[in-house]
Parts: C-alpha cells; structure tokens; sequence
C-alpha cells in the first residue's frame, strides 16, 4: 500500500494532495465529533430542554473545546501528510498563525453562526454533520491556496521559510 501512494504521489500529486486531505479530514472530524459527543454527553447536553439557555451553553462550549483540539491535530497532520510544508521557525509561526487564523474565520462563519441559526430549527448533530461540509470545503480552499502554498524559491519570504533550496 506504501508503494502505490508513492507512485500516485509521483504520477499525481495534486491527486494525492486531495485524497490525503480527505483522509486527514476524515480523522479530524472524527476527533473533533468524539471529543464533542464525549463533552455534550460529560455535560448532559440532552437532559436539557431544547433551545434552552443551558442547551445552547453546553453545546457551544462544546464545540469551541473540540474545535481547538481538531484544529491543533488538523495543522500537524495537513502540515506534514497533504501539503509536506518543510518551513522552518519564522515560516512554521506564519503557517500557524495563517492556519488557525483561517479555522478561525471558518468557525465563526459555519460553527458559531450558521450551526446557531441550525439549532432554532434542528437538533444539534444534524446541525453539525452540515456545519462539517461546509467547513471541509472552506479549509481546503484556504490551507491550499494561501496556508500551504509554495513559496517561490527566490522571494525573501521563502528564504526565511524554507531549510535549503531544491
């Protein structure tokens, strides 16, 4: 199985770059789904009512806990596994701080706002399995072309950002 990712990585790697993220993508859900069903149910999320002050605390806090622990096991995986950033030390904090800032507006647009208009209407999981697709979509778009881009080899900026020239 190593062998055929490493020739589709030669052949293709926009492919692989896709099929990676993907991958990744799905374990990021998963540890941002299991760390929020953990919390709602540590925090007995359904033995409130509904649409409740309570409720919507409980689910919100939530999911801002489990949004910081997917964020942080998004970056190392998308880092190292999708787009094989080899930026060093002022180019790491840069991808770090374009990547959680980029999450970061994601959040407020889909987690925060969206999935709260979601909850006047729907139960919380659909809300979120929603939330999900859009926030997929928008990470993707942004950890490619602005996050995780390469650098062109002779701007100041890669320098500082790159170990050694290819």
């Amino acid at each position: 199985m190593k062998n055929k990712l490493a020739e589709l990585r030669a052949k293709n790697p926009r492919l692989y770059e896709i099929i990676a993220y993907v991958f990744f993508g799905a374990l990021t859900t998963l540890v941002n789904w299991l760390f929020y069903l953990s919390l709602t149910a540590a925090l007995g999320l359904h033995a409130r009512e509904k649409g409740s002050a309570a409720y919507t605390l409980i689910a919100n806090t939530s999911q801002v806990i489990s949004w910081i622990l997917s964020v942080l096991f998004a970056f190392f995986t998308n880092r190292r596994f999708v787009f094989e950033s080899d930026a060093k030390k002022g180019g790491l904090l840069r991808e770090l701080w374009q990547f959680v800032s980029s999450r970061a507006l994601g959040y407020a647009l889909f987690d925060l706002l969206l999935f709260n208009v979601f909850l006047t209407f729907m139960s919380d999981r659909p809300a979120k399995l929603i939330m999900n697709v859009f926030v997929i979509i928008f990470n993707y778009l942004v950890s490619r072309f602005v996050v995780f881009r390469k650098r062109d080899k002779d701007s100041p900026e890669s320098s500082r950002s790159n170990s050694t020239p290819s």
